[in-house]
């Protein structure tokens, strides 16, 4: 049966640029590691992905939609559904004393940003820089080997992976979550592993929002902060 718009489901993914083969992004650590892409910050597992929530490009989620559970597929995504054409007009020509008064040092290959829009410097010569504000993906076929791992229907499990998706510094072993409709309100023990962060606050506001969007009956959240006196 085909997913639907909010549905909740874990999907093992991995992403290639069609034209090289290049892996570029991928949630197996086996992968990871074979195309030196592996980090030790980062948690190689299924990844959470909400129908028709938009936090993957367009043609991977209708991939995934379309699909069953348990079921593999590998689908190419054009750029018009993935990260666009490029754009010629956003290639920009830059001076070189512009970017010393705002002190960005350009060098061919590295990304600058500016006015909150991020580019790929090009080159620089004479004064001048070039700099390319298109996605680096823009204009390029995606080739998405995926399985839809598992759906998930629980909410208490629904909001564990909410927050997951948050931090990576959160073990889900630590994750202490109560669902309690009747009071139209979860209750979420603040995870040791984040306890002192300095965006806890920020943290804290984005996953109270994530659960008023997908849970209407619930007015609101509550965080416990638990410190123990040390032995």
């Amino acid at each position: 049966m085909p997913l639907k718009n909010n549905d909740f489901v874990l999907v093992d993914y991995t992403v290639k640029i069609k034209e090289t083969n290049e892996v570029i992004e991928t949630t197996r650590e086996d992968v990871a590691k074979e195309n030196k892409l592996y980090r030790e910050d980062e948690v190689y597992k299924p990844k959470l992905m909400i129908i028709g929530e938009g936090r993957f490009v367009k043609g991977f989620e209708e991939a995934v939609a379309s699909s069953e559970v348990g079921e593999s597929k590998v689908v190419e995504v054009e750029p018009k559904k993935a990260y666009g054409e490029r754009d010629p007009n956003k290639v920009k020509v830059l001076s070189l004393r512009e970017l010393a008064r705002n002190n960005i040092v350009p060098e061919p290959g590295k990304f600058i940003e500016i006015g909150g829009v991020v580019g790929l410097v090009k080159s620089v010569s004479g004064g001048r820089v070039v700099v390319d504000f298109n996605h680096p993906l823009a204009g390029k076929v995606l080739v998405f080997e995926f399985k839809v791992v598992k759906k998930i229907d629980d909410p208490v499990e629904k909001i564990k992976h909410l927050i997951l998706r948050r931090s990576k510094r959160i073990s889900e072993e630590n994750l202490n979550v109560k669902y309690l409709p009747d009071e139209a309100r979860v209750e979420i023990e603040t995870p040791e592993d984040i306890l002192l962060a300095e965006d806890l606050q920020i943290f804290k506001n984005a996953v109270a929002n994530d659960i008023f969007k997908y849970f209407e009956e619930i007015k609101q959240v509550t965080f416990l902060d638990h410190f123990f006196k040390k032995e």
